[in-house]
């Protein structure tokens, strides 16, 4: 198992901090690991660049994807700049616009409508060359926190199974020209008893629908490289592949790239403040949003439980509430001090943002032979940009 304790000695005389930084080694054996379990459930595997779209993530996962799973026509435009025009391309979203779909024109291999609404609208805009889908929401939940479960009361995410299962027994019009079903239900899994649960409730409740379609997107979710039994995947799988002969998709994100991601930063003061300790970097929540929207305490290299060095690490802007966690180290931290926090390669970047004109981390990779390339640094100009403005002097 590759770690970012391995190999990582000069990493912090070479960076620039904040730092988001990517490593080649750590990318490959875990898009590896889902090409291998793809290639044996006999099912296609997407990419799903939300959770990172750095041009260099997407050149090494395009040659072991079977295309991309995007949401925007952004992402769609950026795959193809990248990975070139002939990729196959998924889309899906809960926003579909008439003028996207012009603008793609054929470009699209498959496309999901969000809802039966958005498919009554935008069905005869679709290109003959693209297959369409739709997006249902099996009103099945295994997540207690309604901000993470796509299957929560009235979902924006899909459409009710039940509603579906009603205008398949009356042999509904509407439905005449869906090729494909999509469906994503989890997050964060590490098991994957709740797929295999929600495969067969599809399955007990819309079989005529499902006889007639020829692919099923099974979306992301799930983390593949935290799982030990692969079987109740298998059969999930097989159920669609072998029962209705359908073409089986997964769509994971999270899984390709969390592992091989870092946010490295530096301490830049150190005060009391009561009764702790607080340390400033020079990172902040914004550089990892999900941290304050979901309010989780990121994993930090070194560590340690009962540590007799006791931190408050705190980012750099005005917010009150920049706040990472509390951490125990072994040994002091002091100015200068480099704090790495693991398992950030996904939903950070994609979501950074600047507030309080605090730049987005400079991105590095660190490649297989161990050194580190510069991908981009942010400036003043990005910055300018975001507010209008179009030339700017350089700072």
């Amino acid at each position: 198992m590759i770690s970012w304790n391995s190999g990582s000695g000069n990493l912090t005389q070479t960076i620039k901090t904040p730092a988001f930084v990517i490593d080649e080694n750590i990318l490959r054996q875990d898009i590896a690991l889902l090409r291998k379990i793809a290639d044996e459930a006999s099912c296609k595997l997407l990419y799903s660049p939300k959770a990172c779209s750095i041009s260099s993530v997407l050149e090494i996962v395009s040659g072991h994807v079977d295309g991309f799973g995007c949401s925007s026509l952004f992402e769609v435009t950026l795959v193809d700049q990248i990975c070139g025009g002939d990729t196959p391309i998924h889309l899906v979203s809960p926003l579909l616009k008439e003028d996207t779909l012009r603008t793609i024109g054929d470009r699209l291999d498959y496309v999901t409508m969000n809802s039966l609404s958005q498919w009554s609208r935008l069905r005869g805009k679709i290109s003959s060359l693209t297959q369409p889908g739709l997006r249902v929401n099996p009103q099945l939940s295994f997540l207690n926190d309604r901000r993470y479960d796509p299957c929560r009361p009235n979902s924006k995410l899909g459409t009710p199974i039940d509603k579906l299962a009603e205008m398949v027994n009356r042999d509904d019009e509407l439905l005449q020209g869906i090729k494909g079903l999509h469906f994503h239900t989890n997050c964060d899994a590490t098991e994957f008893a709740s797929l295999l649960a929600t495969v067969r409730h599809i399955q007990d409740l819309i079989p005529k629908f499902l006889e007639r379609l020829t692919w099923v997107n099974m979306g992301g979710g799930y983390l593949f490289n935290e799982v030990n039994n692969y079987s109740d995947f298998f059969q999930a799988v097989e159920i669609f592949r072998e029962m209705f002969g359908l073409v089986v998709f997964i769509e994971p994100g999270a899984s390709v790239v969390r592992s091989a991601g870092i946010i490295e930063a530096t301490v830049h003061d150190l005060f009391e403040s009561g009764d702790a300790k607080v340390a400033i970097l020079d990172a902040t929540v914004n550089h990892m949003s999900e941290v304050f929207e979901f309010q989780f305490e990121p994993d930090v290299l070194g560590y340690s439980k009962g540590g007799s060095h006791p931190y408050i690490l705190a980012g750099c802007t005005c917010l009150a509430g920049d706040i990472f966690g509390e951490y125990t180290f072994d040994a002091p931290l002091d100015v200068g001090s480099k704090v790495k926090f693991l398992n950030m390669g996904a939903y950070t970047i994609s979501k950074a943002h600047r507030f309080n004109g605090v730049g987005l981390p400079t991105i590095y990779m660190r490649r297989s032979n161990g050194a580190v390339q510069l991908l981009k640094e942010d400036t003043f100009d990005d910055f300018a940009g975001t507010s209008g403005v179009i030339h700017s002097a350089v700072v």
